[in-house]
C-alpha cells in the first residue's frame, strides 16, 4: 500500500505539472464554468444470480448515496446505471471537444470473503472456509473519446495495484444513449482483461483453503465481458424511477475455481432515485 501511495502522488504530481502547460491551449473561463455536479440518494431493489458457489438467486435491497463533482480538474465519479465505468476519483489534465484524459483512481475488484466484502443478502455465504480477499484499487490512466452526444468509448489503462500486483488491468466501455418519448434509454458494452496474478488472487485456493468442498486450484488471466441496458424516467422535479438489467459472462481461466459457480453473473435492479443538489 505504501509503494502504491508514492506511485499515485508521483503521477498526480506529473500530470497536474503537465495540465499547466496544456491548460494554456484551453479556455480557463469554460473550465470553470465546469466546475460542480450533483449527488443523488437512492432506494431500490436487485434480482441477483450471483457468481459464487452455493449462492442462490435471490432479492436483495439496495441503498446508496451517489456523488459526482468537479473541482479545476479533480473529481469524483458516481454516475450509477448512467455511469461508464467503475465509481472512482482522479484529475482531468486534458478535455477537448472529442477527447478527455484523466488520472484515475478506482476500486477494481471488491473484497471477498471479509466482513467487508459487498453482497446483496447471503451471496457469499458458500465461501465459508476460505481466507479473506482484499479489495484491489488502481490507478491508472483513463481516456475518453465522444463520438457524438450519444455514444463514448472509454478506455482504462491501469498498472498500478494497492495489492502490488506487478501486472495491469485493461478495461474498455461503450456507451450509447437514446430518448424515446419522455424516457432515457441506454446500453453499455465492456471488456475487462486481468492478469493470472490478479485473477489467481480473488478465485486461486491453496495452503490451508484446501478442503473437500475447495480443491487446490491456480487461476489464468484472462477476459470479462458485460452488457447492459437500463432506462431512467423522470417522475417529479427531484425524483427519478431507474431500472436496468445487467449480464457479466467470467473469464474462461475461473470458470473451473471451486469458488465460482455460474459462468455468466445477471443483475436486474430497479431504484427510485432522490436527487439531493
Amino acid at each position: 500500500m505504501h509503494k502504491f501511495l508514492v506511485y499515485c502522488l508521483g503521477i498526480l504530481a506529473l500530470v497536474m505539472s503537465l495540465s499547466s502547460v496544456i491548460a494554456q491551449e484551453q479556455n480557463t473561463n469554460e473550465e470553470q464554468d465546469e466546475n460542480g455536479g450533483f449527488m443523488e440518494a437512492t432506494f431500490g431493489f436487485a434480482a441477483f444470480d450471483s457468481r459464487f458457489v452455493d449462492a442462490p438467486q435471490h432479492l436483495g435491497v439496495l441503498l446508496n448515496l451517489r456523488l459526482n463533482y468537479q473541482w479545476n480538474g479533480f473529481f469524483i465519479e458516481n454516475k450509477g446505471v448512467n455511469g461508464l465505468g467503475l465509481p472512482g476519483f482522479g484529475y482531468n489534465f486534458y478535455r477537448g471537444k472529442e477527447w478527455s484524459f484523466d488520472v484515475y483512481f478506482s476500486e477494481i475488484y471488491g473484497a471477498i470473503a471479509s466482513d467487508d466484502a459487498y453482497d446483496i443478502g447471503n451471496e457469499q455465504d458458500g465461501l465459508v472456509g476460505i481466507l479473506p480477499r482484499e479489495e484491489e484499487q488502481r490507478a491508472g490512466l483513463r481516456s475518453t473519446y465522444n463520438f457524438d452526444d450519444s455514444s463514448v468509448l472509454r478506455v482504462l489503462v491501469a498498472p498500478f495495484s494497492a495489492l502490488e500486483h506487478r501486472d495491469i488491468h485493461l478495461a474498455m466501455w461503450y456507451g450509447k444513449s437514446w430518448q424515446r418519448y419522455n424516457t432515457n434509454f441506454h446500453t453499455i458494452l465492456s471488456a475487462q482483461y486481468d492478469s493470472k496474478r490478479t485473477l489467481n488472487h480473488f478465485y486461486g485456493v491453496s495452503g490451508s483453503e484446501i478442503s473437500d468442498k475447495f480443491r487446490a486450484y491456480q487461476a489464468g488471466g484472462g477476459l470479462t465481458l458485460s452488457a447492459e441496458l437500463g432506462l431512467t424516467y423522470p417522475l417529479a422535479k427531484d425524483w427519478v424511477i431507474e431500472s436496468s438489467l445487467k449480464v457479466i459472462r467470467l473469464p474462461n481461466s475461473i470458470y473451473d475455481s471451486p469458488l465460482v459457480e455460474n459462468r455468466i453473473e445477471t443483475i436486474a435492479q430497479i431504484s427510485l432515485v432522490y436527487v439531493l443538489f
